[in-house]
């Protein structure tokens, strides 16, 4: 694999006289000069043949801001020139606080329009000079350190001026808001320098407090001075987060801010010179790149607060809420799309946000990806500041843009913006190839059910068009994986797990290229395909099938269960089947029985036939050729059972569980030789192995019965990911009982493995119904939390209750045998809204699926998605939680003493800490709290409510009540 890389400049420098927007205007100065050239420096970076990577050409401008407009033209420009998508383009501008006013974003100083008109095609030439340029190359990687670089304009003392940089005497920076260093990566042509990439945490302004002069940042001279020792390279400065030597105290003469400036660039320069000689080869070169819009929720505002604002602020809150008041009075869409690019270049990641992020924020995705995470702050002025307020001491002087709460100049981001900036940099960085081979640890699984989560084309059944219409609901819930169900040809007596052709999608739920383009829109949106896979049985439709019982000398007789009658005739034995009576059916015409774990018409497959287990190997390389990302494995305890056939034992007590939906003949004895066979181990093995012959982790979740913790665990050896427990769907909700299943959970959980939980099941009562409103809110924390890979069942985030089906309507055959139990009140359609149906699907209601749920006017999704304290907004809050939380993505977990009312766990990953506290019961409890901390989420105020501070001592827990509560100190030693 070769990766190819280019770099492009061009001079941006306007003419003299031109406006020019800074600290300068900002301070009520006028600019008339520049001090240095600006640039536009692009770097283009691409996979090599056949890769499949993808590219991104980004280019760094040496200017205050690029407004929407011209970002738009310039991408249009660099597409037409190069026939690159308009998405692979990047337009970033170093916020170098002295180009000229082209920034949407802020609003002071005003723009030349004819500089501003000529800028795009400059900008978009230097990105068509990168592309052209783009060779075989070398990367190399060096962080050279920068030792007492001040440039946080949070610092703890104040007083910070350019004398006081010339002599030394500022006071030392946090370490914690600043970068150890600046990254440098190296890059050549055929062994010669062809250019380099600097990145570094900030972007420090030298001002000047006369009017004569307000010049370019440190970077863009820095490189410069880089790039004259080095005729012909190109340098990329790459802004970090957080910014610049505060304004307010880094004015002074003239010609000490030169003097000023030339030593920070210098400074700067020599670190990236460093970085060049001492940079080493990346272990890889595989490049990767992958784009994700952002999901985000505006705040909420007031038209006339923002009025009086504007009215009663200085120049730059004018400036900035006058085009603010001025587009909502005209009823304009103020909102702006969000999105992070994630670039991985071999063990470096890149995250490209378009909008400027402070250092909180990048400091939390380096605890989650690691030092060699480098994060862009992309001032493109379609988004302004998301700060992070409590981060960082107030500024002894009120900051201007921190009196704007704005972003764009138009409306503020909620207050936990920061988790979904974070939460999006996760995943976006988990997405790109090679980045994360283990992306299923702590991802969020959805599964959809497809006939009943969204009608596409109009028949009244969910199908694949109605999943792809989803895909964006699912981005916004936080949803890493979608489990679809089965799809494939179907009588669909048993919702479609009972298959009559593996290699061909059923046409009530669309086609194989429908399949195909499910694939593309879900992994454009970051979310993986998971499919099921059922290798146990098929349909008696099934040509197998078919051929198998037409007579016993057909070569596929054996590819299915046939045994002869009992001695005296009779069944084979005594096994009982799920949906009732017998496993055996007799065939009259060949005089022989076959087994069906299930319904009678679903046969079961014998794995012990070397041809079907070829075969059902083939399926499953069928549809990972075809992009699936993994599979759930049907009933994959069952693929062997007792090659003697002997009788299952008596359960004298009964063997009934309340918890699920079987036929009352199946808890009439232990099921030890009809399921759970030690020689199924080696079908799951055979399975695993042709899953590890895909490149990205192919995921295995295999279902399997509830059984004890140690029984479970074995799964594990057998080679799957994530064997799927039930025990937790069938404990009863009580604290000490939880406690001790979970405690058992990761007693028994192997070295290195991880676990899947799921707290609702297509197979199960409803979570709401079972538990109720108030306590379903607790349980989607103790999902979302717990150190497990959570599965969401559909409309489990809405508080869907089980809907009474009558008979008629019935579509789960289980419930047609005698004293069958149907499934079909768990299953009912997804509500979207409080339209026809529930909005979804138009057709005439009698053609639906099965009847929508009655209570549609509360439990919809457009109803909830209004609704801060609806339980669809505490499930996002809870996953962008989750994503923006190394501890609880992927932390260890010890659980509390807790009471027998509440129970308590701490999730801990690093510095991060988290401690969980779930009040299982409707009445109020106290616990003992050891920590000092933030609660950042509490099932009983309303999703994004700011976060408030707790001391240790006691914590009051309401009635239902969880909370997830930031540990800042731990008292629990003392």
């Amino acid at each position: 694999m070769t990766v190819r890389i280019g770099f492009g400049r061009t001079d941006l420098t306007p003419p003299l006289g031109v406006e020019l927007a800074g600290f300068g205007p900002f301070l009520r100065r006028r600019a008339t000069s520049v001090h240095a050239p600006l640039y536009a420096r692009a770097v283009a970076v691409a996979g090599g043949d056949g890769d499949g990577g993808g590219r991104w050409v980004l280019v760094s401008c040496d200017l205050l801001g690029v407004a929407a407009a011209v970002v738009d033209e310039v991408t249009a420009r660099v597409a037409e020139a190069t026939g690159w998508h308009p998405d692979e383009v990047v337009v970033h501008a170093t916020h170098n606080h002295s180009g000229p006013a082209t920034v949407e974003n802020v609003g002071w100083g005003a723009p030349d329009e004819l500089y501003v008109a000529r800028l795009p095609e400059l900008i978009a030439r230097a990105c068509v000079e990168a592309v052209r340029a783009l060779a075989p190359a070398t990367v190399r990687h060096a962080v050279a350190p920068l030792d007492r670089f001040a440039h946080n304009r949070m610092l703890p003392s104040r007083g910070l001026t350019n004398a006081a940089a010339l002599s030394g005497s500022w006071s030392e920076p946090d370490p914690s808001l600043i970068d150890p260093g600046v990254h440098v990566l190296r890059v050549d042509h055929g062994g010669e320098l062809a250019g380099f990439v600097a990145s570094y945490s900030c972007h420090p302004v030298i001002c000047c407090e006369e009017t004569s002069a307000v010049h370019g940042d440190y970077p863009g001279e820095a490189l410069r001075l880089v790039e004259a020792a080095h005729p012909g390279a190109t340098g990329v400065f790459l802004q970090g987060a957080l910014g610049d030597l505060n304004p307010l105290y880094a004015h002074g003469p003239a010609e000490e801010s030169l003097v000023a400036l030339e030593l920070f660039a210098g400074r700067f320069a020599d670190a990236v010179s460093a970085g060049l000689t001492a940079a080493e080869p990346l272990a890889t070169q595989a490049v990767a790149v992958v784009k994700q819009e952002i999901p985000y929720e505006l705040a909420p505002y007031d038209l006339d607060e923002l009025r009086k604002r504007r009215d009663d602020g200085d120049d730059v809150t004018y400036l900035s809420l006058r085009r603010t008041v001025a587009a909502l009075e005209a009823g304009e869409e103020v909102r702006r799309p969000l999105w992070v690019h994630a670039l991985r270049l071999g063990p470096v990641t890149l995250l490209g946000y378009n909008v400027e992020v402070f250092h909180g924020i990048k400091r939390r995705l380096q605890e989650a990806l690691g030092e060699d995470c480098l994060v862009l702050s992309t001032t493109n002025g379609w988004l302004g500041y998301a700060p992070t307020h409590d981060a960082y001491e107030p500024p002894a002087e009120p900051y201007p843009a921190y009196e704007v709460p704005l972003i764009a100049c138009h409306l503020p981001f909620r207050a936990d913006i920061e988790d979904d900036l974070v939460a999006a940099g996760v995943r976006a960085a988990g997405l790109v190839g090679g980045a994360d081979e283990d992306w299923w640890r702590g991802a969020v699984v959805y599964e959809c059910h497809l006939p009943s989560f969204r009608d596409g084309s109009g028949d009244g059944i969910g199908d694949l068009d109605g999943l792809i219409q989803g895909l964006d609901y699912l981005r916004e819930l936080g949803i890493d994986a979608v489990w679809t169900g089965p799809f494939y040809r179907s009588p669909l007596l048993d919702q479609g797990f009972d298959v009559s052709d593996f290699l061909d999608v059923e046409p009530v739920f669309g086609t194989l290229e429908t399949f195909d383009r499910l694939v593309a829109a879900a992994h454009e949106r970051g979310i993986r395909v998971i499919v099921d896979y059922i290798p146990n049985h098929t349909s008696d439709q099934h040509p197998w099938f078919v051929a198998s019982r037409s007579s016993r000398d057909d070569p596929k007789r054996d590819w299915y269960v046939w045994r002869d009658p009992a001695p005296g005739g009779g069944v084979p034995n005594n096994w009982t089947s799920e949906a009732g009576g017998s496993v055996w059916e007799f065939d009259e015409p060949t005089g022989q029985y076959y087994l069906h774990s299930h319904l009678v018409e679903q046969p079961d497959l014998n794995w012990r036939n070397p041809d079907v287990r070829k075969a059902l190997l083939d399926v499953l390389r069928f549809w990972l050729d075809r992009g699936a990302d993994g599979v759930r494995i049907d009933v994959a305890h069952m693929l062997m059972k007792d090659p003697e056939f002997r009788d299952n034992p008596a359960a004298p007590g009964g063997n009934h569980n309340e918890f699920d939906l079987q036929h009352p003949d199946f808890g009439t004895q232990l099921h030890v030789y009809d399921r759970r066979h030690p020689d199924t181990f080696t079908a799951l093995a055979d399975i695993r192995a042709v899953a590890d012959e895909y490149p990205g982790s192919r995921l295995t979740i295999a279902e399997i019965e509830a059984m004890p913790w140690a029984d479970w665990a074995e799964y594990y050896t057998a080679g799957m990911h994530l064997p799927f427990p039930f025990r937790l769907l069938e404990t009863h909700w009580r604290a000490d009982l939880l406690r001790s299943e979970l405690s058992g959970l990761y007693a028994a959980l192997p070295d290195g493995a991880w676990p899947i939980v799921a707290l609702g099941n297509h197979d199960r009562v409803r979570l709401a119904t079972r538990l109720g409103p108030a306590q379903a809110r607790v349980a989607a924390v103790l999902l979302l939390t717990l150190a497990a890979t959570p599965c969401l069942l559909y409309a489990d985030e809405l508080g869907l209750t089980d809907q009474p089906v009558p008979v008629e309507r019935q579509r789960d055959y289980f419930a047609r045998t005698h004293g069958g139990v149907s499934r079909d009140p768990s299953r009912t359609p997804m509500p979207w809204n409080d339209g026809v149906n529930g909005g979804f699907s138009p057709a005439p209601e009698a053609s639906l699926w099965l009847p929508v749920s009655r209570d549609l006017a509360r439990l919809n999704v457009e109803a909830q998605v209004r609704d801060p304290e609806s339980m669809l907004r505490l499930y996002r809050a809870l996953t962008r939680l989750r994503h923006a939380s190394p501890a609880v993505r992927r932390g260890s977990i010890t659980f509390d003493a807790g009471t027998e009312s509440v129970l308590a766990y701490r999730r801990t990953e690093g510095s991060d800490r988290k401690l969980v506290l779930l009040n299982l019961t409707d009445r109020p409890a106290t616990v003992p709290l050891p920590v000092d901390g933030r609660v950042l989420l509490s099932t009983a105020s309303p999703a994004g409510a700011p976060a408030r501070r707790v001391a240790a001592g006691e914590f009051a827990l309401a009635a239902d009540e969880a909370v997830v509560i930031d540990v800042e100190r731990d008292h629990a030693d003392h």
